[in-house]
């Protein structure tokens, strides 16, 4: 098997997540409000915002290939600790684990994907590829919706997250197989000071390009808004009448739609610009979560949910891309590990209070603040026409 497909095969496992369609139910199950739903993931991106920029060293020191490893084989144990869970501090137990595994893996999939790509001739294109993942990604989700719907309506929502360990072990072994980036071949290991010196670096990188930082709170942003707003998606569902064994049909159904989209997200990219891309799908998704804020409950409203879903699969390998674009290969890993606090940074911030709005007032004016996030966000970090020709200011 060539590491391309290993690449896929990564992306189809890693999506053999059951608990997709209910883990939200499951979390209000174990009496949970969402408050406190929402601290178990603050507190999640608390965790990663101070992990992100140490595992990130860590893969550019000591390979992004050992990293992966490290990561993958965490994420199964986290499974395995939520299958466990019954109350507020075993479910925040087994997210650290998650969040510490995804830290491993949070920048560096990427950065082992681009510069794999970029050292072996004849590769495909990186947004191909990227494009390609989220496809398969998309199909392994939508598969594992039904069975994780199915399961947890006939025989309970704990056995879906240790059924969801299995295909993670496999991902593990398959991991071990491989291939090194050249590299890391003659890198020796550094001290302390090269560490921290690697980390400065990486941040001033981001800090001294314009477009650079623009690309990062656009992305950033975006994708904290979207995180949000799925934890509302099961409970609508549940309060327009939907019964629990169909919700992943349901899921099933869109994501395969969203995976054909993702697919095909480089056509797009190719025929109308990555930058008239996520500046206008920036936009337009404000347009569902207005309407979702202003009070529309029905069951067609669930489209709502997952035409920003749709909108986060296509603009995710665009974004990846743009930001790979305008950054240096030496330090990839810890630049994007950076990305990634970003995104928890900014999570930390209005997660809570999203959580707060939807308990003490209700879901639709939580979700109306997300609307007015997302369209600020769009109109503030417009990305330029000629982003990839500005030079660092």
């Amino acid at each position: 098997m060539t590491q391309v497909k290993k690449i896929y095969l990564s992306s189809f496992l890693k999506n053999q997540t059951y608990f997709v369609p209910i883990i939200v139910l499951f979390f209000q199950d174990l009496g949970l409000s969402y408050s406190q739903i929402f601290w178990i993931f603050t507190i999640g991106s608390a965790f990663a915002f101070l992990i992100e920029i140490p595992t990130g060293i860590f893969a550019d020191v000591y390979g992004k290939r050992q990293s992966i490893i490290i990561s993958k084989f965490l994420i199964f144990i986290s499974f395995v600790a939520f299958g466990f869970s019954s109350g507020f501090w075993t479910l925040l137990v087994a997210n650290l684990l998650y969040e510490f595994g995804k830290s491993f893996r949070s920048g560096t999939e990427t950065a082992y994907v681009y510069n794999y790509l970029s050292e072996n001739k004849g590769s495909p294109s990186y947004t191909l590829v990227k494009a390609n993942q989220k496809f398969y990604a998309r199909i392994s989700e939508a598969i594992a919706a039904i069975l994780g719907g199915l399961v947890a309506s006939r025989l309970g929502f704990s056995l879906v997250f240790f059924l969801a360990a299995l295909p993670a072990f496999v991902n593990f072994a398959q991991a071990l197989t491989w291939e090194q980036i050249k590299e890391y071949e003659s890198q020796a290991k550094k001290t302390l000071a090269s560490h921290l010196s690697l980390a400065r670096k990486a941040l001033l990188e981001i800090w001294q390009s314009r477009v650079v930082r623009i690309i990062v709170f656009n992305f950033a942003i975006f994708t904290a808004a979207f995180f949000a707003l799925e934890k509302f998606t099961q409970p609508y569902m549940k309060s327009v009448g939907i019964e629990l064994q169909y919700f992943g049909f349901i899921y099933s159904a869109f994501l395969l739609l969203i995976a054909f989209l993702a697919r095909y997200a480089y056509k797009l990219e190719e025929k109308f610009g990555s930058i008239k891309i996520m500046n206008y799908l920036s936009l337009i998704s404000f347009i569902p979560l207005l309407i979702l804020g202003l009070g529309y409950s029905a069951i067609w409203g669930v489209g709502l949910f997952f035409f920003v879903l749709m909108v986060e699969n296509i603009r995710s390998p665009i974004a990846n891309n743009l930001f790979h674009q305008n950054i240096s290969s030496d330090s990839r890993a810890t630049t994007g590990s950076i990305l990634e606090m970003f995104k928890s940074s900014i999570r930390l911030i209005f997660l809570p209070a999203i959580g707060y709005l939807a308990d003490f007032y209700s879901m639709t004016i939580a979700i109306l603040l997300l609307s007015l996030v997302v369209l600020i966000n769009g109109l503030v970090f417009w990305i330029p026409k000629n982003a990839k020709e500005i030079d660092p200011v």
